[in-house]
């Protein structure tokens, strides 16, 4: 009798769950694998029955549990490397298919330039990315989850069955136009000036600017005024415009800086490390994608 282990890797309940979560809900997940919404149902409770333990939490949004999210990973990885063994199947056939991976990408990696630079790396493998952007304190959660085969993060540790590979520290620097520095930090920039000008801060999440404006100046979320942008170029823009001040990558602005267009915030320099984050087993594409993002990397990040 086989180990009761083995029982629980049935592919089609795994399928199930992870067209769920894919979906949103019972009844799309049903539409895209030509099911009811209840054999969509009965799969994951076997599955749950088979594994001793709830996989997904059935609230809105839905979404895994920790050992729910250890299967997404393994269906997942499972899939990519059938469709990489099956393009090397077809080695000799001239029509080779597209590759899609999805990676936990951050915004300002896209901002400085990110797929301009790695695109002479996909064109040619032909890769197709599915990017799911978020800050970089944040997207090693999709890794995790087994949402990505990849991700940009500032974590330095890998998770279980995945490799970290050190990119270098990306510099910051705080930025606004000029009649903004004249008309808010005339008296330099400090905790009582900053208290009266308005920000420009990425999303909702703990970022870079709200940890910075809280270890060197003293100032917590509720004693600055801000505006909450999701995007990088948005952000930025709003700091062209003399809208708000804010802490972007060196390398967004280095044409204006230098232009003279926009003044640089000194108060804010500083570096962040990143890590490009992948499972340790890749595929061909995959590995294709590592070498791009390591070499755009080395022509970005300090050392």
């Amino acid at each position: 009798m086989p180990p009761p282990f083995l029982l629980m890797f049935d592919y089609k309940l795994l399928e199930a769950l992870d067209m769920v979560l894919r979906c949103g809900s019972f009844d799309a997940a049903a539409k895209r694998l030509h099911l009811t919404p209840s054999a969509i149902s009965q799969r994951i409770r076997q599955l749950e029955e088979r594994h001793g333990e709830v996989l997904l939490r059935r609230e809105t949004p839905l979404s895994a549990t920790a050992s729910g999210e250890k299967l997404l990973a393994h269906v997942r990885q499972v899939r990519l490397l059938e469709a990489d063994l099956a393009t090397q199947f077809n080695a000799n056939n001239d029509d080779v298919a597209w590759s899609n991976l999805r990676v936990g990408i951050t915004a300002d990696s896209l901002a400085i330039g990110l797929i301009a630079a790695i695109a002479p790396n996909l064109i040619p493998a032909k890769l197709l990315l599915d990017c799911v952007v978020d800050d970089e304190a944040y997207t090693l959660d999709l890794l995790r989850s087994g949402d990505v085969i990849g991700c940009i993060s500032t974590q330095p540790l890998p998770v279980a069955g995945c490799v970290a590979i050190p990119l270098g520290e990306l510099p910051y620097i705080g930025v606004a136009n000029a009649q903004f520095v004249t008309q808010y930090f005339a008296n330099g920039v400090h905790a009582q000036s900053l208290a009266g000008a308005p920000a420009a801060v990425f999303g909702q999440k703990e970022s870079l600017h709200r940890r910075l404006l809280r270890e060197r100046f003293a100032l917590l979320d509720e004693q600055f005024p801000c505006y909450v942008i999701p995007e990088s170029h948005a952000l930025y823009a709003a700091a062209k415009s003399g809208l708000a001040y804010a802490i972007v990558p060196r390398a967004q602005a280095a044409t204006e800086l230098t232009a003279g267009t926009m003044l640089a915030l000194a108060e804010f320099a500083t570096t962040v490390p990143l890590y490009w984050h992948h499972w340790a087993r890749q595929t061909r594409p995959a590995l294709a994608l590592t070498q791009a993002i390591e070499q755009f990397a080395a022509s970005h990040f300090a050392r």
